[in-house]
């Protein structure tokens, strides 16, 4: 026989100054390896109407600040309602397929489970600001796609043009009387003898 007592005192006294509380550091952006360690199939029941999705939990398996790390991915498979879920769904449905290497009809998505593949993570922000950042897996692709390898590279930052000299100024009337001197067409007619560099005859 189980015994339950009730009472609002603890059994010995709790110090929040001695605690740390919950944190949570999503995982950036881009490409990692990763595989599927839990696979499921719900039914979805709202305002916006019926269906059947998949629910992925991907748990990171590469090297890192972030292995082990989860991510979670929804595939719609069902939608009364919504066409356009349903083919956004089927596509990444194949993607799946693809990056795990399954070409038969599935009927058990289990068998997606502890395949390697390479996957993107994005991060949805909550348009209402009601709720927290969140991971989501948006992208699948094979473990050793080039594709996913590539776009884990950064990109080179684009090269600086050397910045061209100032080229200098051809001097103006302005400027000339400015430095002291006076400009050639301002200057009098030099006397006759001067002209000729030579002495008048007296």
């Amino acid at each position: 026989m189980v015994e339950h007592s009730e009472t609002t005192l603890l059994p010995e006294a709790f110090d929040p100054q001695q605690q740390e509380g919950s944190h949570f550091d999503l995982v950036p952006a881009g490409w990692y390896d990763a595989q599927i360690i839990e696979a499921t199939v719900c039914q979805s029941q709202t305002a916006k109407g019926s269906g059947h999705y998949l629910k992925l939990s991907w748990q990171i398996t590469e090297e890192g600040d972030y292995e082990n790390r989860y991510v979670w991915q929804n595939i719609t498979f069902l939608h009364d309602k919504s066409v356009q879920a349903v083919e956004i769904g089927r596509r990444n449905f194949k993607d799946l397929c693809d990056a795990t290497s399954i070409s038969e009809q599935v009927s058990d998505v289990s068998i997606f489970k502890f395949k390697p593949c390479r996957i993107r993570v994005g991060i949805a922000k909550d348009k209402d600001g009601l709720y927290d950042d969140q991971n989501k897996v948006t992208r699948v692709k094979p473990l050793n796609s080039p594709e996913a390898h590539e776009a884990k590279a950064a990109p080179k930052p684009p090269a600086r043009t050397p910045p061209t000299a100032a080229q200098p100024k051809p001097a103006t009337a302005s400027t000339a009387a400015g430095n002291g001197s006076v400009a050639p067409w301002r200057k009098p007619n030099p006397p006759l003898a001067e002209d000729l560099n030579d002495e008048v005859p007296q």
